[in-house]
């Protein structure tokens, strides 16, 4: 945080002249340090550490292999033996394709809904590296919806408790929870999404009855609310006060049925998504629904939602794990038996290439998983990792998904095949629990925030004077947000004036003293190559097939610090709307740390698993050479300008491409009155 209290990123959208994004960053910032407090970190960053240093130990970055050694429990396996049963059985889920009560029964005898709910409140008091275990065996063996439903039910929904609530409502709805009673978190409204800071639903309060009033109608309908059910428990976002700036969250016992009468009004339909259709996904309408006082969660709902996300992304990433074993397990039984061109599948290079990728993002992704809670039980900040692994781990599942189905073919859409249940939602895991794109661009904020308030904010503030006029932001078109040969042209007494600001400021000393510290600190580690791997003792636990992949990784994400000053120097006050370079730098770190990850993990695991590392170190390898960053620079500025051109003309209505089709209705238009 800056001087002022803001973030960096804040304060450079505001001199940027967008104040509407400031505000709304500023917003949830402010929750994210709200969240963070809460947690009480005793430990900076993994990530930031292993971009800006201090190095971290490797036995730091295999800690997640450590803890999923002794993880393994006898009540998740009891869980999953259950679960595995009834589904061979045939009584898993029932004639619409859902989670049958049956199963939901059965497993909560066995307190799989309670798994990780503290022993006091009736749950198994389990922890998160254990619960990972059961998420990913359950997924891997085709019970996919319900990881979904159990993980939602343990950090989303039970979390917001634990985390924020008071003890009389931990007693009285924590026991409801590890007993089965479904349990939802609903933030996303029809009209605004998932921009937690916009939601319109809104409670009052009703003095006479001692109670809330929730209103959540039409555009304010909370919808997409996994686990939403009749007769279930939820955690509720709502405005104190309609038009309220504070948002609160409060819980509510969802009643069994519909309710239309003069009092209050309570309906709830299925979003008819195809995402998650196995378990609850609905829409919900509240109208002046009674809420207890003391049910209310004294928190702001926003900052519950991010102490909750940790946990939920860490959870998605044990599924896409185990989603990517179950494929790339059918995928090598097809492709044993099946012959081809040549003979069998499994005996081509291609083929094998594409179980390999769906094996090594199988891999990867139980690595950044228990890498993550790891890191969270020791009090390490997940700022970060927690991104990289949500995104790395869903975009590899649809990858592996999309191999799959080159290898098995045609087969793996048949309408009752395990692949064809797990398709949607392995596409849909891009988007909950924070959009990839979103994320991994909220990851370089948070990572390079410190560095960016310590060392930059000088020229952006130098900057914002420069887009002053009597105290006055000047005129939109006349901002100038680099200092460069065009800007110094058009506008030179500005730029000169800033210019020499800039050079009679602390701050660029400053900025140049650590350059110059980073660039000294990086010489001996230059020498360093020269010596053998297997000659370095910080390598020598490393089995040899993976050493050089560590080095490269860890060498290659200290550069990332050099690409990151290199954009801020180029964009200026214009990193704040440059999102594809941004982007790609996200991208490439994201890649690097898994293969660090992967790595790291592997080594403590056997040879099969090993080889799986270094055949998918080198496929990552490949995709992190092709995204170019500062050598790039001219090609993103070509790219950027043809995306100006064609963005402009789909906005306007002008793309010839497709001006003469007529698009189809919205699925729950907002727009509608």
């Amino acid at each position: 945080m800056t001087m002022k209290g803001k973030s960096a990123a804040t304060e450079a959208l505001a001199a940027a002249g967008d104040h509407l994004q400031a505000q709304d960053v500023g917003a949830l910032d402010e929750a994210m340090s709200g969240a963070a407090n809460k947690l009480k970190t005793t430990q900076s960053s993994l990530v930031e550490r292993l971009i800006y240093g201090p190095q971290p130990d490797l036995s730091e970055i295999s800690s997640g292999a450590t803890q999923m050694s002794i993880a393994k429990t006898k009540e998740a396996d009891e869980i999953l033996a259950t679960a595995l049963d009834l589904l061979e059985k045939g009584e898993a889920f029932g004639t619409d394709g859902k989670l049958s009560d049956t199963l939901r029964q059965e497993v909560a005898k066995k307190s799989a809904y309670g798994f990780t709910v503290p022993a006091k409140y009736n749950g198994l008091g389990l922890n998160y590296n254990q619960l990972a275990i059961l998420e990913e065996s359950l997924a891997s063996n085709g019970i996919g919806a319900l990881a979904v439903e159990i993980s939602g039910q343990l950090t989303i929904g039970s979390s917001s408790l634990l985390g924020y609530g008071d003890n009389n409502q931990k007693s009285t709805f924590l026991p409801m929870i590890a007993s089965g009673r479904i349990t939802s978190f609903a933030l996303t409204e029809v009209g605004v999404g998932v921009n937690a800071k916009k939601i319109q639903a809104y409670v009052e309060k009703d003095e006479e009855n001692n109670c809330y009033r929730l209103f959540a109608q039409g555009s304010a309908n909370k919808m997409y609310i996994t686990s939403a059910t009749h007769g279930g428990i939820m955690a509720i976002a709502a405005r104190i006060g309609k038009g309220g700036k504070k948002i609160g969250l409060f819980i509510i016992e969802l009643p069994n049925e519909d309710i239309d009468k003069d009092e209050y009004k309570f309906d709830i339909v299925s979003t008819n998504s195809d995402a998650f259709k196995s378990i609850y996904n609905t829409r919900l309408n509240f109208e002046n629904f009674p809420i207890p006082i003391e049910n209310e969660i004294k928190a702001d709902g926003v900052e519950v939602l991010f102490y909750c996300l940790r946990m939920g992304r860490c959870m998605l990433t044990a599924m896409c794990a185990g989603y990517q074993k179950m494929i790339a397990a059918d995928s090598v039984n097809y492709a044993t038996k099946r012959l081809g061109v040549g003979g069998h599948i499994i005996k081509h290079e291609l083929p094998r290439l594409r179980i390999g990728k769906m094996l090594g993002g199988a891999l990867a992704s139980q690595a950044l998983s228990h890498l993550s809670l790891s890191q969270d039980a020791n009090g390490v900040d997940l700022a970060g990792l927690r991104d990289i692994s949500k995104s790395f781990a869903a975009s590899s599942a649809l990858e592996s998904l999309i191999s799959c189905e080159r290898v098995i073919g045609g087969r793996s859409f048949d309408k009752n095949s395990r692949i064809t249940e797990a398709r949607s939602n392995i596409h849909v895991f891009g988007i909950v629990e924070g959009e990839n794109d979103l994320i991994t661009m909220g990851m370089i904020k948070d990572i390079t925030s410190k560095f960016t308030s310590d060392n930059v904010a000088s020229m952006l503030n130098v900057l914002q004077e420069a887009n002053m006029k009597k105290g006055e932001p000047v005129d939109k078109k006349e901002r100038i947000l680099r200092i460069n040969l065009k800007t110094f042209l058009k506008y030179p007494r500005r730029c000169a004036i800033a210019s020499a600001k800039l050079v009679a400021s602390p701050g660029l000393y400053k900025l140049i003293g650590w350059i110059l510290k980073n660039g000294i600190a990086e010489i001996p580690k230059v020498f360093r190559r020269l010596v053998p791997l297997s000659m370095q003792s910080r390598y020598e636990e490393i089995p040899i097939d993976l050493k050089l992949y560590i080095s490269y990784a860890e060498r290659n994400l200290r550069k990332c610090k050099w690409l990151y000053l290199g954009m801020s120097l180029y964009y200026q006050l214009e990193q704040t709307s440059a999102q594809v370079p941004i982007h790609r730098l996200g991208k490439k770190i994201e890649l690097l740390v898994a293969m660090l990850a992967m790595c790291a993990h592997a080594s403590k695991l056997d040879k099969s698993q090993q080889s799986v590392a270094a055949l998918y170190s080198e496929v990552l390898k490949l995709e992190i050479e092709a995204i170019q960053i500062l050598k790039g620079l001219s090609s993103t500025e070509n790219l950027r300008k043809h995306l100006k051109t064609v963005g402009d003309d789909a906005q306007n209505g002008n793309s010839t491409l497709i001006k003469d089709i007529k698009p189809e209705a919205l699925a729950h238009d907002w727009q509608t009155k």
